[in-house]
């Protein structure tokens, strides 16, 4: 008895062991997308340019009144947000595909949730150094307050990033299965992206109109999040193999 609560000890709970390795990994996948992006700088650049572009082309191309309506504005702001999400989700599981890197991390011993919900967190690190840079761009460029874009607006973009994300994390890694994934991307994850960019739209307008956090648009955003998050969760095992 005495040799088996001595071994309990040592072992110590198991739960909280299994949770700290799930964390260990997850961590493990994200600080390794995050360096290899640090010494490449392609994902993010590439990001970072095709929305800076959009941004202002559009505010050109609308003239100098027309493009600063509030709706409008808006409108650009998520177009750009959506499609450097694409372009960005869809290079990073490319080049873990083609360097044969997905393939070791599905042979190494680990959760293949923990995998997914890594790939995933490091998309949302490039995604939010994205907007983080593009947001201020937006104020100066389409005459708005600075204080009002980058921190009254930052609950809509996060929420509104995280189910990008989620979502974009999710059919990306299906896509990059298939031969035409730039083409396969698009056609999955646009369907499923049009209610998170029209409550993120919504609610975008709604504060720079100066009428506060959009509630609807605020509540759904976080229902998407959690419905997609455990759902990507849940599918990871059979969506990460080929």
């Amino acid at each position: 008895m005495v040799e088996l609560k001595e071994q309990k000890f040592r072992e110590g709970p198991t739960w909280p062991r299994r949770r700290w390795r799930y964390f260990a990994q997850v961590g493990a996948i994200v600080w390794k997308d995050v360096v290899v992006e640090y010494r490449s700088k392609g994902v993010v650049l590439t990001m970072a340019v095709f929305t800076l572009l959009v941004l202002v082309l559009f505010n050109f191309a609308f003239g100098p009144g027309a493009g600063r309506e509030v709706p409008v504005a808006s409108g650009i702001l998520w177009t750009a947000f959506l499609f450097a999400a694409v372009l960005g989700m869809n290079h990073t599981f490319a080049l873990e595909k083609e360097g044969g890197c997905m393939q070791g991390l599905l042979l190494s011993p680990i959760d293949r949730s923990a995998l997914f919900l890594g790939k995933m967190l490091g998309n949302l690190v490039f995604l939010l150094v994205v907007e983080a840079v593009s947001l201020p761009l937006f104020g100066i460029l389409y005459n708005l307050p600075l204080p009002l874009v980058v921190w009254t607006l930052a609950p809509i973009v996060l929420l509104a990033t995280v189910g990008l994300g989620s979502v974009g994390s999710l059919f990306a890694s299906i896509a990059v299965n298939t031969k035409a994934r730039e083409v396969m991307l698009p056609l999955l994850f646009f369907p499923v992206a049009v209610p998170v960019l029209i409550a993120a739209v919504r609610g975008t307008a709604a504060v720079l109109a100066g009428e506060g956090l959009g509630g609807d648009a605020l509540r759904f955003l976080v229902v998407y999040d959690v419905v997609f998050l455990v759902a990507s969760l849940l599918v990871a095992e059979y969506v990460l193999e080929e």
